[in-house]
């Protein structure tokens, strides 16, 4: 199995020689990441679907306008997070909320595998999904400059030069916002 940064490069090049073939493939490899995303920014998951959809039209849009070249170059992960990104800000500032259908996000869509490794047993799962949720909710009483740092940076794993180019700020600015998050977690943490 290829690498997720790998698959995407591949993907791009599809994309740039058949938009409407291929963009479901974009959809079913990045939907749970950008969900996810968008999940730990509002702590809402009917916001969350809503964003993510918004994002994918948006993207599909977009897409239809660029010269094939364009496609070929593009870092798709960054530039999916960047409009998802960019929606959450609109609608955090009061913006009208669009009505769709729910994203398929259902655990039969995920397609997990149980193991005899220990770590993939259901009850170690489930313990990590609770952890998880745990997490995410701390990370959505970050501060908003704090939240979408670490949040790009741990699980977007974005590099502090794509957060910088993403956020339009420097680099430096981007390492302290995630080592402040990151302390401020910390913090939260140790009162549970």
């Amino acid at each position: 199995m290829q690498p997720p940064g790998e698959q995407l490069v591949e993907l791009a090049d599809l994309l740039a020689t058949d938009l409407d073939r291929h963009f479901p493939q974009l959809l079913l490899s990045t939907q749970q990441r950008l969900y996810a995303f968008a999940f730990r920014q509002t702590d809402s998951r009917q916001d969350a679907e809503d964003i993510v959809q918004e994002a994918f039209i948006r993207a599909y849009h977009a897409l239809r306008t660029y010269p094939p070249e364009r496609i070929r170059l593009m870092k798709l992960l960054p530039w999916l997070y960047k409009i998802t990104l960019h929606i959450f800000y609109r609608q955090s500032s009061n913006a009208s909320h669009l009505q769709y259908i729910p994203l398929d996000l259902s655990e039969e869509s995920a397609h997990c595998e149980i193991e005899d490794d220990a770590d993939k047993q259901p009850e170690r799962i489930l313990e990590g999904r609770e952890d998880r949720r745990i997490l995410e909710a701390m990370i959505s009483t970050l501060p908003e400059h704090y939240r979408v740092a670490v949040n790009c940076y741990y699980f977007a794993e974005l590099s502090y030069r794509e957060i910088a180019e993403l956020l339009q700020l420097p680099i430096g600015t981007v390492k302290s916002n995630v080592h402040r998050g990151t302390q401020l977690l910390r913090k939260t943490a140790d009162k549970l």
